[in-house]
């Protein structure tokens, strides 16, 4: 299977997320201090999945497993997420069983992380819902902040970034930082990349109408 996505920036979609106020004047700044939203990018990556013996049959060179995923839908709200966590919780809970695998053996997560002061918050809180007291020790990193929101691509291009990440034993840095926020109070890479022997990490989707999905990758 060939998946991913590719979006290219335009005037009537740069419009329409402006209309929403959610467009951050400055760059994308997640889980700081005054951050006001997103920054759109263009993009396109994509990934082919395929059972393991094929794959070393025809000889390929495999960078990462995917044993498990799950997509939830909580219709809470148009745009906005449930406030308290539960749903984007839910569904990593619900990938890692499917997976076989406890929230214990994650290594570290690619977030969403818009950067929208709401969205941050709500999956800072979810982060605490699956983790619990290991919450702070398991960083919640975002990509976006390097690549931009590519909305139809931000999938595609976060999942690959993700498996790279792992394979290479780095987690990456949150760019841009602003200041710490109080109700943002864990881990979220904002000084340096890290280096890391992790072989399990997320990677979330939590998008528009309610639409969350989580996917679990391994080296």
């Amino acid at each position: 299977m060939l998946c991913g996505g590719s979006d290219c920036l335009s005037l009537l979609t740069f419009s329409g997320f402006n209309s929403l106020k959610v467009v951050d004047p400055l760059p994308c700044s997640p889980f700081s201090r005054g951050r006001q939203g997103i920054s759109l990018g263009e993009a396109a990556a994509f990934m082919v999945l395929e059972d393991e013996a094929e794959a070393k049959r025809r000889g390929a060179r495999i960078h990462g497993y995917l044993p498990g995923y799950a997509v939830t839908g909580e219709a809470y709200h148009m745009t906005a997420p449930d406030p308290s966590g539960e749903e984007g919780a839910r569904a990593m809970s619900l990938a890692l069983a499917g997976a076989g695998l406890s929230a214990e053996e994650v290594g570290w997560v690619n977030a969403h992380g818009t950067g929208t002061p709401f969205n941050d918050l709500v999956e800072s809180k979810a982060m605490k819902l699956v983790f619990g007291e290991r919450a702070p020790l398991v960083p919640l990193v975002s990509t976006k902040a390097l690549t931009g929101h590519c909305l139809g691509a931000a999938g595609a291009v976060e999942a690959v970034a993700t498996v790279l990440a792992l394979k290479e034993g780095l987690i990456p840095q949150t760019l841009n930082y602003r200041g710490a926020d109080p109700e943002c109070d864990l881990d979220y890479c904002h000084c340096a990349p890290k280096t890391t022997d992790a072989t399990v990490a997320l990677s979330n989707s939590f998008a528009f109408g309610g639409n969350t999905t989580c996917l679990v990758f391994q080296v």
